[in-house]
């Protein structure tokens, strides 16, 4: 018997059939393959980092909450939670300062000994300056130190059995604190003060606090699980900081991602309940004080304002803001306050300007709206973007063009050039709005660049004279912000870029960078009630020319910052802190500049009685002083300047007065030995409440870091097409009766 041709005659008899070899191996092979590419689609698909379960009691090892405890069995791999016991804030308010008192006090409810980490949001512009521990009658005060140096000591405490805690700025609105040793059953408490400026525009003061974090999307490629530190020293990731890996654009993702609670919470039954109270005293007779996103109650002493919660408590499930209104002509036209440290006086100048008139009617403008439409914008905040559009739209003229570019994974571009605001167009885009829907990932620099990229003609020059203005509508929820805010800067060119806030718990420090460097404004609109008045305020600040060329002579040689003053909008307020060194001037301070394209300037009495009790004894001034001054050299480097050399600056200051920076922390060490020899050391957790609004999101992961569905649909799709060619290659039947054949 021929052996090959026994082996090979029927597949070439078959081969025959379908008319070709080719044919016939695509149909014989092909379903397999296509059934194999949907087999690893499927398990591609399947999110590993997502897969602890809502049911499970434990919490899961990569979840850190905000501004609670997060601790971890080592020995026996359980989670268990941490208990919270409660949380105050108390905000003693004078003048345009405010001092800030946070206690957050956990209880380790296990019988082992814990390490705790908990991640917890600040105002960006937050000068923390004390850390104390109080365990039992034991007080332990933090002092700070470089921050490799605070991490050494913590971590020698930590082996040694004592009790220690380190806090570390991860970014300025947000901040880590770790606790080693708490023991079975004990109770610790965490206080940290900061002081910060109060708030001005549109003639209302006021203070925003920050209760929970919208989970950020982490772009880029994941990197190996270590990094190194700014002096080369290679380091492990520790996985349960957070839900996120370190990749090439974020490289502490790790650090910034702190996982929520999969449900929310309310102020009936909150998960993470707070207390907040505090004390107004402006020195001026006040017409209104209210929190819009909060009830509070209201006492008058003496023209001093008692304020606490209604219900006693409430769910840190979003942002608190305190608002408060002077009389009609109370509000003073400038301020000054001082404060005296060691051997310097520090100065806090604030201006109002004159509003600036109304462009003229018949001068163009170009307005592109860039909304946000990933993932972490679903529920509240989409309907939020969504109404804040369709209102900007309505307020265009007949003159102006416009266009929209919408982003999540993907932008997308409504025209391919700007159109005028005819009728026709503004209801295109309108019904272009209404199918906005929140879905993907936030890859927002291409967006960014598109809307900055002004048209040009041939020759290279703008095609069309007018003022271009970029509306930039996001939550701000990216890891990925000096990439960001140094494509604002190198690419801003004749535009300028107006950051609105979207959501009950936005990135209020990135939206508030990317508005400064792009020579615009910010406005946080946190309800949908809140979007008609913050839209129209808004177009307010569009239909008018910024203030610009600033300049304040102090009468005397003085470290003022921001080096360079902001052009000013309708109803924004200047504001200037400066080290005066040793002698406090007597003189005048002047501020000048150009309104309506008008010189401008303003006197303002230093010290019109320099034994008047008050100069010099403005608390927190020098504090806010050297926190504007760090904030200022670490904004150079987005505009190139090496880090070495912004380090070089930044790390005395902070040491000298003893701030939180991206080189110092707070570290706190009992001598004591708590732990004893031969016990082991565990972590667990406690995750934070979901911002108020947000659609629930599974696993408490952002879907904007995952193309799981797409993959999903995709391997559907492939099955059902192996099924249609498995049918077709299928012999023919033959229904003939066999004594036919």
């Amino acid at each position: 018997m021929n052996y090959p041709y026994y082996v090979c005659h029927p597949y070439t008899k078959t081969a025959r059939l379908f008319g070709s070899v080719r044919l016939w191996l695509a149909c014989r092979y092909v379903p397999a393959l296509v059934l194999s590419g949907c087999l690893l689609l499927l398990l591609a698909a399947v999110p590993v980092g997502a897969t602890s379960s809502v049911d499970n009691h434990e919490p899961d090892l990569n979840g850190v909450g905000s501004g609670h405890l997060l601790m971890r069995d080592e020995t026996t791999g359980r989670y268990l939670p941490a208990w919270v016991q409660d949380s105050k804030v108390h905000f003693d308010i004078t003048g345009m300062i405010a001092t800030v008192r946070v206690e957050q006090t956990f209880r380790n409810t296990s019988d082992r000994y814990l390490e705790g980490v908990y991640a917890f949001p600040l105002p960006d512009n937050a000068a923390v300056r004390h850390l104390e521990m109080q365990l039992g009658s034991r007080r332990i005060v933090g002092k700070i130190k470089e921050r490799l140096e605070a991490k050494k000591i913590y971590q020698a405490a930590k082996r040694a059995g004592k009790k220690a805690s380190l806090v570390e700025q991860q970014r300025p609105n947000l901040f880590t604190n770790r606790i080693a040793n708490i023991g079975p059953g004990e109770k610790i408490t965490v206080r940290m003060e900061y002081v910060q400026a109060v708030e001005y525009a549109h003639d209302v003061f006021s203070l925003r606090f920050p209760m929970t974090i919208t989970p950020r999307y982490i772009p880029g490629a994941r990197l190996r699980d270590q990094r190194t530190l700014e002096n080369d020293e290679t380091v492990v990731v520790d996985n349960y900081l957070g839900w996120a890996r370190p990749t090439d654009q974020v490289p502490d993702a790790d650090a910034i991602s702190p996982r929520s609670y999969p449900s929310a919470g309310d102020g009936r039954t909150p998960l993470n309940p707070i207390e907040i109270t505090a004390q107004l005293d402006v020195g001026m007779p006040l017409a209104e004080v209210d929190s819009p996103y909060h009830d509070i109650s209201l006492s008058r002493r003496t023209g001093v304002y008692s304020i606490r919660l209604v219900n006693g408590v409430s769910e840190m499930n979003r942002d608190f803001v305190l608002n408060w209104q002077p009389v009609s002509g109370a509000t003073p036209k400038a301020a000054l306050f001082t404060e005296k440290i060691d051997n310097d006086y520090y100065a806090l100048l604030m201006v109002v300007p004159p509003a600036a008139n109304r462009m003229a009617d018949g001068m163009a403008r170009e307005i592109i709206f860039v909304v946000d439409t990933s993932g972490s914008m679903g529920g509240a905040s989409i309907e939020q973007a969504r109404s804040s559009v369709s209102r900007a739209l309505t307020q265009l003229r007949s003159q102006d063009y416009f266009n929209i570019i919408e982003f999540n994974s993907d932008h997308r571009v409504l025209y391919r050039e700007s159109l005028r605001a005819s009728r026709h167009n503004i209801q295109r885009a309108q019904e272009f709005v209404r199918h906005l829907s929140a879905s993907g990932g936030t890859e927002m620099l291409p967006a960014l660049r598109a809307a900055l990229a002004a048209p040009v003609d041939e020759q290279g020059q703008r095609d069309r004279a007018t003022l271009r203005q970029v509306v930039f509508i996001t939550d701000g929820a990216v890891g990925n912000e000096a990439a960001l805010l140094q494509a604002v800067s190198s690419e801003l060119g004749d535009s300028r870029l107006f950051t609105v806030g979207i959501g009950s718990a936005p990135n209020g420090w990135f939206m508030r960078k990317a508005a400064e460097f792009g020579r615009g404004s910010h406005t946080h609109i946190g309800d949908l009630e809140n979007v008609a008045p913050k839209m129209a305020a808004l177009f307010k600040q569009l239909e008018r020319p910024a203030a610009v060329d600033f300049k304040v002579d102090w009468d005397a040689p003085a470290d003022a910052w921001p080096s360079r003053i902001p052009d000013l909008y309708q109803g924004q307020l200047l504001s200037v802190v400066a080290n005066l060194g040793p002698t406090l001037p007597q003189g005048e301070i002047t501020v000048s500049g150009r309104v309506n394209g008008q010189p401008w300037r303003q006197r303002v009495q230093m010290a019109p009685d320099a034994s008047a009790a008050n100069n010099g004894r403005h608390l927190g001034v020098a504090s806010l002083w050297a926190r504007r001054k760090i904030a200022g050299l670490l904004d150079q480097k987005i505009t190139g300047r090496d880090e070495a050399s912004v380090r070089a600056e930044v790390l005395p200051l902070a040491l000298a007065h003893q701030l939180m920076s991206p080189y110092t922390s707070f570290v706190a060490v009992e001598e004591v030995v708590s732990r004893p020899p031969g016990d082991s050391l565990g972590r667990k957790a406690v995750r934070n409440t979901p911002p108020e609004g947000q659609s629930s999101q599974s696993f408490a992961y952002p879907r904007t870091a995952t193309s799981g569905p797409a993959k999903v649909w995709f391997g559907v799709f492939c099955l059902f097409l192996a099924m249609v060619v498995h049918v077709l290659r299928r012999p023919e039947v033959d229904d003939a009766p066999a004594e036919d054949k």
